[in-house]
């Protein structure tokens, strides 16, 4: 299969490794390219939704591919999952390419216009139940969005399962008049700059506002199903601000 062109658009933490997504570009001059439609690489491990590891997104010269590369990927094959059709399997024997960036204040200019993120009334705001990706609502699982009223809460709680206290982070937002709470975020960047913010363990969560307040666009991303209840998890893939300060001083 030929090569994706794709600006990177998101590299978030994922078990196992990095989830990294981004869209299809087009060159329409020297310094001009048109965005496309998303794609989300993945491993070659069957599953269709495989982590990728960081030998995985190297190129030639040892350096990884970050938020905002153009990039060449080599690609077996499209192989779409339940709730991620966007899914390519990479051929791993080869290095992926970097091509150019993009300019970070470009991101608010190719957001998108979607009438919800991924509403799902029959369970809470952070997940969709597997009925929903039956019924045919899920046309991609991943957006990007300017969300008003953004918070972020930081929790360091005694996790029974795991028996240890376990740090969290979450967002919540309004997006077009609906509110959205309780969705983990998996932005290295996000992750680090707030990393000695969080509560001691047992503490009361803090609960505070990005530095930009509002003046973010966020990768919003749906997860795989998940545990006993199908369910897909909804993300916080990667947060934006206008001027790249995040994602170029804070890349992980």
């Amino acid at each position: 299969m030929e090569n994706l062109l794709m600006v990177v658009l998101a590299k978030s933490y994922k078990p196992g490794g990095r989830c990294i997504a981004g869209k299809l570009v087009e060159y329409t001059g020297e310094n001009t390219v048109k965005v496309g439609r998303w794609v989300r690489p993945v491993a070659n491990d069957n599953t269709g939704h495989g982590a990728l590891t960081e030998q995985m997104y190297l190129y030639e010269d040892g350096t990884e591919a970050r938020v905002l590369d153009i990039v060449e990927i080599p690609i077996l094959r499209h192989f779409p999952i339940a709730g991620q059709p966007e899914n390519y399997v990479i051929d791993d024997s080869k290095k992926w390419k970097k091509i150019s960036s993009l300019n970070a204040s470009s991101i608010p200019n190719i957001s998108e216009n979607i009438k919800d993120v991924w509403n799902d009334p029959d369970t809470e705001s952070h997940t969709v139940t597997a009925n929903y990706d039956q019924n045919g609502l899920i046309s991609q699982s991943l957006c990007l969005v300017k969300p008003s009223n953004l918070l972020i809460t930081l929790s360091n709680e005694f996790n029974d399962y795991e028996q240890r206290y376990k740090k969290k982070i979450v967002a919540s937002f309004s997006y077009l008049g609906v509110n959205y709470e309780n969705i983990s975020v998996t932005c290295p960047s996000t992750r680090r700059i707030l990393t000695n913010q969080y509560p001691n363990e047992g503490q009361e969560p803090v609960i505070m506002p990005l530095k930009k307040g509002d003046n973010y666009v966020l990768c919003m991303s749906l997860s795989p199903r998940f545990g006993n209840d199908d369910h897909h998890y909804k993300l916080v893939a990667t947060v934006f601000d206008f001027d790249g300060y995040l994602q170029r001083e804070y890349a992980a």
